[in-house]
C-alpha cells in the first residue's frame, strides 16, 4: 500500500467524523467531547491494508466518573419525560442515521474492513429500525395488577436501573451499538456505551447524530478504550446498574463473574457454533446460496455464521460441488469496491487465529478442499475461505469458536442422528435446518438447542424479535420486548384499603 492511499484513508476518516474529531477521536461525554485527562491514545487499524487509520483518545477512570456522573444527572429528568416525547426523539436519531448512512457506512468499512455495500445500506437501516422499534415501546412499559386479599391493593411499576453499560463487538459496529443504545434509551436509562477498540469510530458519529437530533446531554456517553482496562473499570463502577455485553464467551464469563460478585444485573450475547443441516429433499440451489452467504459473509465474523455444515449421505458430494462453484463467483477484495462480497479479517490476530485452526485441523486429520482459484489481495488481513471434511466431533473446528471463514463437513444418516450431532457442543446461539418436509421441521425446531432456529432460512432477524443464545452462548434477551425484561426493574407496591390490623392483635397496652 503506497503512503498516499493510507493518507487517502485517513483524511476519508477525518471527513466523516465530527469536526471536534478531525485530530483525533475523543470520547463523548455529558453532550461534550472530550480527551482524557491522560492523554493516552490507541491506534485503530484498517484491516484493508494493514496500516494505521486514525488515533483514538483513550478513556481512564476520570473520564468514565464523570460520564457515569453525567448519565446519572440526565436520567432522572429523562425518565420523568412523557413517553411519546422520548419516542420522538428515538424516532429522530433513527432518521438521522439515514441521513447519515453514507459517513456511517464508510467509518464501518475503513475501521473493520465490512463491505461497503452492506455498510451504507442493511447496516445503516438495521440501526435506524432498531431505534424506531423501540420509540414504539416508550410508552408501553407497563406494569400489572394482581389479585390479592380483599381489602388490599397490589400492582406492580417498572423503573429503569438508571445508569446502564453497552459493550459491544467490532464485528457489526453501528448496528451493534444501536442495539446496545436504543432499549437503553427507549426504557428511560441513561448508557455508557464502550465500543470495541477495534472499530469505535462509527459510535462516535452516531453519539453525534443523537446529539443532533434532540438527545438531552448525558444520556448517551461513548467512551473509547481497551476491554480489559476502560471496559474492566467501566462494569465495576458501582453506580452501574445493569451491564449488557456482545462478544466472546471467555470475556463474557469474565463478565458474568464481575457483575456476580458486585450484584449488578447482566445480559451477554456471546459465541456460536451454528449448525447448518441439509436434508435430501430440500431445495438445494436455496440451500447452497444461503450456506455460502451464512458461512462467509463478513469473513465468517458472525456470531450466528453457519459453521458446521451437516448433509444428508446422499447428496453431500453435489451439495459441496454447488457450494465451490459459488464460492469461485464470489469477489474478496476491498471493501470500498461496491462489488466486493467479502473482505478481511478484522485484525492480524483475527487472521493469525484462523490460520492456527486451520493447522489444528490439519494436525488432527481433517481434509481442506482446494480452494486455491480464490485470489487475495496481497495487502491486508485477507483469509481464503477453509472447508475441512472427515471432520470428527471431538475436533477442535468442530468444537471451538473460530470466528473467521472455516467450514467443517458432517454427514448423517438420519433425523436423530443429526440432532445428536448438531446439538454436541457447548454453544447454542442458532442453527439452520432444510427441508420440506413441514412435520419433520416443526420436530427440528423443538430438537435443536439453540436461541434461534431458521427452518429453510438463515439470518432472519427483526428489532420486534428477541435474540439470545442458549448455554455458552449466553444469558438474556436482546431485541423485541424481552429486552425490556433486562433494562428495567419490577417493584412491588401494596395498599392497605381500610385500617391496617396486626396479626398480632393490639398491643398498645
Amino acid at each position: 500500500m503506497t503512503i498516499e492511499t493510507q493518507k487517502h484513508a485517513t483524511a476519508l476518516v477525518r471527513d466523516a467524523l465530527p469536526s471536534a474529531c478531525r485530530e483525533t477521536a475523543l470520547n463523548w461525554i455529558g453532550g461534550e467531547w472530550r480527551h482524557s485527562e491522560s492523554k493516552d491514545t490507541f491506534t485503530t487499524i484498517n484491516p484493508t491494508t494493514g496500516s494505521p487509520l486514525y488515533d483514538v483518545a483513550m478513556a481512564g477512570k476520570a473520564e468514565i466518573d464523570a460520564a457515569v456522573a453525567a448519565g446519572e444527572n440526565a436520567q432522572k429528568q429523562w425518565w420523568l419525560t412523557d413517553g411519546q416525547d422520548r419516542a420522538r426523539v428515538l424516532r429522530k436519531i433513527a432518521d438521522g442515521i439515514r441521513t447519515h448512512s453514507a459517513s456511517l457506512g464508510l467509518l464501518d468499512t475503513l475501521d473493520a474492513g465490512r463491505p461497503i455495500r452492506d455498510t451504507r445500506t442493511r447496516d445503516a437501516e438495521r440501526a435506524a429500525r432498531l431505534f424506531e422499534f423501540f420509540a414504539g415501546m416508550t410508552d408501553r412499559l407497563r406494569g400489572a395488577n394482581i389479585p390479592v386479599q380483599p381489602g388490599r391493593l397490589n400492582y406492580t411499576e417498572l423503573e429503569p436501573y438508571g445508569v446502564v453499560a453497552g459493550i459491544s463487538s467490532w464485528n457489526y459496529p453501528l448496528t451493534n451499538a444501536a442495539g446496545k443504545i436504543a432499549p437503553a434509551l427507549a426504557t428511560g436509562n441513561a448508557i455508557v456505551l464502550k465500543p470495541a477498540e477495534d472499530s469505535p469510530l462509527s459510535a462516535l458519529l452516531l453519539a453525534a447524530v443523537a446529539d443532533e437530533a434532540g438527545l438531552p446531554a448525558g444520556l448517551l456517553n461513548v467512551l473509547n478504550g481497551i476491554g480489559n482496562v476502560t471496559g474492566e473499570a467501566l462494569i465495576r463502577n458501582p453506580v452501574i446498574g445493569q451491564v449488557s455485553f456482545t462478544g466472546s464467551t471467555d470475556v463474557g464469563r469474565h463478565i458474568g463473574l464481575v457483575c456476580g460478585d458486585t450484584l449488578k444485573s447482566v445480559s451477554l450475547e456471546l459465541g456460536g457454533k451454528a449448525a447448518f443441516i441439509v436434508f435430501d429433499d430440500a431445495d438445494l440451489d436455496r440451500a447452497a446460496d444461503a450456506l455460502v452467504f451464512s458461512a462467509f459473509n463478513n469473513a465468517g465474523q458472525t456470531c450466528t455464521a453457519a459453521t458446521r455444515l451437516f448433509l444428508s449421505k446422499s447428496i453431500a458430494k453435489n451439495f459441496l460441488n454447488a457450494v465451490m462453484k459459488r464460492l469461485s463467483k464470489v469477489q474478496f477484495g476491498n471493501p470500498l469496491d461496491p462489488d466486493t462480497l467479502i473482505g478481511p479479517l478484522i485484525s492480524a490476530k483475527q487472521m493469525h487465529r484462523v490460520h492456527d485452526y486451520f493447522l489444528a485441523g490439519v494436525a488432527e486429520g481433517a481434509l481442506s478442499l482446494d480452494l486455491d482459484t480464490i485470489a487475495l489481495p496481497d495487502d491486508g488481513y485477507f483469509v481464503k475461505p477453509i472447508i475441512f471434511q472427515n471432520v470428527k466431533p471431538d475436533m477442535r473446528i468442530a468444537q471451538e469458536e473460530v470466528f473467521g471463514p472455516l467450514l467443517s463437513v458432517f454427514e448423517f444418516e438420519d433425523e436423530d442422528d443429526v440432532v445428536e450431532q448438531a446439538n454436541a457442543t457447548v454453544y447454542g446461539l442458532a442453527g439452520s435446518a432444510w427441508t420440506s418436509d413441514l412435520q419433520r421441521a416443526t420436530r427440528l425446531a423443538r430438537s435443536l438447542k439453540a436461541g434461534l432456529v431458521w427452518i429453510n432460512t438463515v439470518h432472519s432477524l427483526h428489532p420486534g424479535s428477541p435474540y439470545g443464545g442458549f448455554k455458552q452462548s449466553g444469558t438474556g434477551l436482546e431485541m423485541g420486548q424481552e429486552a425490556i425484561q433486562h433494562l428495567m426493574k419490577s417493584k412491588s407496591v401494596w395498599i392497605e384499603e381500610g385500617p391496617w390490623q396486626s396479626p398480632w392483635g393490639s398491643i398498645s397496652g
